[in-house]
C-alpha cells in the first residue's frame, strides 16, 4: 500500500530532511508475523519489488499493518541538496495498472514482493 500517513508527513516536512530529524520518516511497515516469516528485523534494510520497479527500504516491524500487507509513506524519495530522502512509491507502481472508469493508478493495491537485503 502507497500511502502510509503519519502524523509528521506533510508536503513541507518531507522536503527538508532536517525536519523529521529523530523520526523514522520512510519506512516499510510490516506486520510481526510477516517479518517472522521473512527473517526480518526492525530497523533491518529489505528490497521490495513490484511489476514497476524495485528498491531498497528501511523495515519498520508494527502491529498497525495487517498481515500479509506492507504499506510505504508517499511523498518521498526526493532529491534534496546532496541527499535522496526515501522512496518514490510511485516508481513501485505501474501506471497500467489502474481502475477501469477513472484510470487512476490502483496505489493502495500493488503486488509486491519484499526480501533481506
Amino acid at each position: 500500500m502507497a500511502g502510509r500517513h503519519t502524523s509528521y508527513n506533510a508536503n513541507t516536512l518531507m522536503r527538508n530532511p532536517a525536519w523529521n530529524q529523530g523520526k523514522r520518516s520512510c519506512t516499510l511497515a510490516l506486520h510481526p508475523r510477516d517479518a517472522e516469516k521473512l527473517g526480518l528485523a526492525d530497523g533491518q534494510l529489505a528490497s521490495i519489488t513490484t511489476e514497476a520497479g524495485s528498491a531498497e527500504i528501511e523495515v519498520e516491524i508494527t502491529t498497525a499493518t495487517r498481515p500479509g500487507t506492507v504499506m510505504i509513506p508517499h511523498g518521498f524519495g526526493l532529491d534534496y541538496p546532496g541527499e535522496k530522502v526515501g522512496i518514490n512509491v510511485n516508481h513501485l507502481t505501474k501506471n497500467t495498472h489502474r481502475e477501469a472508469f477513472t484510470a487512476t493508478p490502483l496505489h493502495r493495491y500493488v503486488p509486491c514482493r519484499v526480501e533481506s537485503v
